[in-house]
């Protein structure tokens, strides 16, 4: 366990140099944006008596904001985007400068950034939950409740903040939640004479017949990226142990260990023994499994809502959308609760509490966040955090199916390195991408596992 822990913290170290060594190669460009959410927050941080102020007068603030929509097929970079040209417009003294990087290295370089102040970063994308959690042990956050206004507050969907709240402040808000969904390739089942699956057992016979279809994978894992490994094992964990035992585990109020984990493993496993993802798994990553789905050499594809808008907007894609299908996770028979779901709200922008600037930085903050959440849901990426009036005329007829699915929903588990802390996170998603090589220990899996976990 220590030489596995001393790896992966040697593995962050060394992206962590290599990246300061060479700045942000593959950022973004600069862009801008402004505010007519949050316009109250003058006056609301008057109110409160806080003597924190921004820049002097209609003197010009720069803020750098940090975020992780890296590929310019996603439709949430061109929402940022242009979210921030209209804040630059509406707040001419405001210039945001935005950097960017794929997630698993944007994930290294933040961390790096905030083991010391940060100076670099004033607004940033990132993970509530547990992730979230070990900065603001580390003081490393501003608290948003001096800024929200009863107007902001007002425009917040009831439920949606837990992620962001600790030890009664809360340091940041919602912009929009997702729902881990199935999607098939009904074209390639009819191929295949195999059946869309909504059990387990239908799943692998599925796997099985499609993987005998020339140049098709039954289902791009993307399992080079470790959360994307990670979100097969976590479907397959939710359906043996249920979600209200799940966000015990994750909560730390019971141990890992319960049989259903090592059952999902090995389900995991069983799957992978039986071709469903393809010969070589490890050597495909996120944007390349996505691809392989659009373009039709996949069948089918585990991943968030956000993803169904990919299937319709991305000039590469040559599949038809109308044959994609929006599924639940497959049950396991006598297992779980079909109402049981993977997702909810844990993204958002924060601030760091070392910005030179607290109230444009917690000004564009929320900003931003209700932007996001409003225009992912009506782009067909993600369900918005706020009550603020959006517009459905252009709703694909794939996300309304999973718009239908989470309407089913009952109790939601986050990803599970979001829930976790950061080195029982990062473990964890190391240890499901052994899951996806010959010769699996899915007994080591566990030990593994218990050790980061039950801490």
């Amino acid at each position: 366990m220590r030489r596995m822990m001393k790896k992966a913290l040697s593995a962050i170290l060394c992206a962590a140099m290599v990246m300061s060594m060479t700045g942000c190669g593959n950022t973004g460009t600069s862009t801008t944006a402004t505010d007519t959410t949050a316009t109250e927050t003058t006056e609301a941080t008057a109110a409160s008596g806080e003597t924190n102020s921004g820049a002097a007068g209609g003197d010009k603030v720069t803020l750098n904001v940090w975020h992780q929509w890296s590929n310019d097929t996603n439709e949430l970079k061109a929402i940022y985007e242009k979210a921030v040209e209209d804040y630059m417009t509406e707040n001419p003294n405001v210039v945001i400068n935005s950097e960017t990087l794929d997630t698993e290295a944007y994930k290294t370089k933040i961390s790096a950034e905030f083991a010391g102040d940060a100076s670099g970063i004033d607004v940033f994308y990132y993970w509530g939950a547990g992730m979230a959690r070990k900065l603001v042990n580390a003081d490393k956050l501003l608290p948003l409740d001096d800024y929200l206004t009863d107007d902001v507050k007002g425009k917040i969907l009831e439920g949606s903040t837990g992620a962001f709240e600790f030890d009664g402040k809360l340091y940041s808000v919602p912009s929009f939640s997702w729902y881990m969904t199935l999607f098939c390739n009904k074209d390639l089942f009819d191929k295949a004479g195999a059946k869309i699956p909504t059990t387990y057992e239908e799943l692998l016979d599925a796997s099985k017949k499609l993987s005998a279809l020339e140049g098709v994978t039954p289902m791009a894992a993307g399992a080079k990226d470790g959360w994307n490994a990670a979100f097969i094992y976590q479907a397959l964990a939710l359906r043996e142990m249920g979600a209200a035992a799940e966000n015990k585990m994750l909560a730390g109020q019971e141990d890992f260990g319960a049989e259903g984990y090592k059952d999902a493993a090995d389900k995991v496993v069983e799957l992978y023994n039986a071709g469903a993802f393809g010969k070589n798994p490890l050597e495909s990553g996120n944007d390349d499994a996505n691809a392989a789905f659009i373009s039709g050499t996949a069948a089918m594809r585990l991943m968030g809502s956000w993803f169904a808008n990919q299937v319709y907007t991305d000039d590469t894609a040559t599949i038809d959308p109308a044959n994609v299908v929006a599924c639940k996770i497959p049950m396991i028979d006598g297992k779980g609760n079909d109402t049981d779901y993977c997702g909810g709200f844990v993204e958002s922008f924060w601030v760091n509490k070392n910005t030179k600037y607290p109230e444009e930085a917690a000004k564009f903050a929320i900003y931003i966040n209700e932007k996001m959440g409003v225009a992912a849901y009506e782009t067909g990426s993600g369900f918005s955090g706020w009550t603020t009036e959006a517009d459905e005329s252009n709703l694909n007829p794939l996300f309304i199916q999973i718009k239908d699915l989470l309407g089913e929903g009952k109790e939601g588990v986050l990803a599970w390195d979001t829930s976790l802390d950061s080195e029982p996170a990062t473990i964890h998603n190391e240890q499901t991408q052994t899951l996806f090589a010959p010769n699996a220990d899915t007994e080591a899996f566990m030990e593994e596992h218990e050790a980061a976990i039950n801490q």
